[in-house]
């Protein structure tokens, strides 16, 4: 059927339809209103469809695009390599406009600028390295005491533990530390996690009646802060002179129950019981778990733990006393 016999039949329907609605009794002004109103309402109704349809096929387009670009870039070495080089020297000039950018949003949110120490902002709990050597931790059936400790290296991966001539350093000890240089650590470390949960400040760990039964990890990433911690807990015997991180924990515990040792920012990290004693799971990390075992200990205060956390995952057992468990948590790069 021809365009024209389609005309022609569509204007005999609606001449049909007229008549209909004259002898009906409709005025002709209320047939020509109500026809008008119908074809605005089918305007309406296909218009919509349509530009979905094209939003719709032009973001699949763009998408695709996209796709294909990075795919070409990732996997032609030459374009990847070309790109790189040219960008190296804008890196710089480029990062320092950000930082000029940022100052008046710093500005509205001064809060921010904690996070200027930390390596990580949100940690990725499904990361696991591939094919991954386990051979350093397949081979330690046990953990060792040593008794005259010498700085470790890197080639030292096997957990160790020894005895310090660290101070005990009770709740006490440390409220007067926090009491007596009060205004640094409330600038630097002014939160303190409770129960893997919610924050408080140190002056609610200190100063005010809290529930026995917590668990808290004050944490510290300044130098600051660090020069003030080794005047009470001086550097261990097995930490090189050069390379200790700036950042360390102080864990607080009185719940008497399981909770796992904070990654730390290097690999070679060590656990030292400032007051009480804990029993202590060296979990391998998942990676290994299929090649090494589970080591345990128990570790008395004063004493160090030495491990590295690429390999296994420290883990303080449930105790049955009453007492306060506080530890000291650092780490060696």
């Amino acid at each position: 059927m021809s365009n024209q016999e389609v005309l022609q039949e569509y204007s005999d329907s609606i001449k049909n339809l007229k008549k209909q609605c004259i002898d009906a009794g409709m005025s002709e002004e209320e047939f020509k209103l109500m026809y008008f109103q119908t074809l605005k309402t089918l305007e309406n109704n296909g218009r919509p469809e349509n530009n979905t349809r094209r939003s719709i096929f032009k973001y699949f387009l763009i998408l695709l695009g996209v796709f294909i670009v990075l795919y070409t870039l990732y996997y032609s070495k030459a374009v990847y390599s070309s790109i790189v080089c040219n960008l190296q020297e804008y890196i710089y000039p480029g990062l320092k406009l950000l930082r000029r950018l940022s100052i008046p949003f710093i500005s509205l949110f001064p809060s921010l600028t904690e996070y200027y120490h930390e390596t990580c902002l949100i940690q990725n709990p499904y990361f696991a390295v591939v094919d991954m050597d386990c051979w350093p931790c397949s081979t330690v059936n046990n953990i060792r005491e040593v008794n005259d400790p010498i700085p470790v290296n890197q080639q030292q991966t096997a957990p160790f533990i020894y005895e310090t001539e660290q101070q005990v350093i009770n709740m006490e000890a440390l409220k007067k530390m926090y009491t007596k240089n009060k205004n640094i650590f409330d600038k630097e470390s002014p939160k303190i996690l409770t129960n893997n949960k919610y924050y408080i400040s140190p002056d609610d760990l200190f100063n005010q009646r809290i529930d026995d039964k917590n668990f808290y990890i004050w944490k510290f990433n300044n130098m600051n802060v660090a020069k003030l911690l080794r005047q009470i807990i001086p550097r261990p015997k097995v930490v090189p002179k050069f390379g200790q991180s700036t950042e360390r924990f102080i864990i607080v515990d009185s719940s008497q129950q399981t909770f796992n040792i904070p990654d730390t920012e290097c690999s070679f990290s060590f656990l030292l019981a400032l007051s009480g004693s804990r029993e202590i799971n060296l979990v391998p990390a998942e990676e290994c778990k299929h090649q090494c075992k589970s080591l345990k200990l128990e570790l008395k205060e004063t004493y160090l733990l030495w491990y590295n956390w690429w390999y296994w995952r420290p883990a303080v057992q449930q105790s049955m006393g009453n007492h306060t468990f506080i530890a000291h948590v650092g780490s060696y790069c």
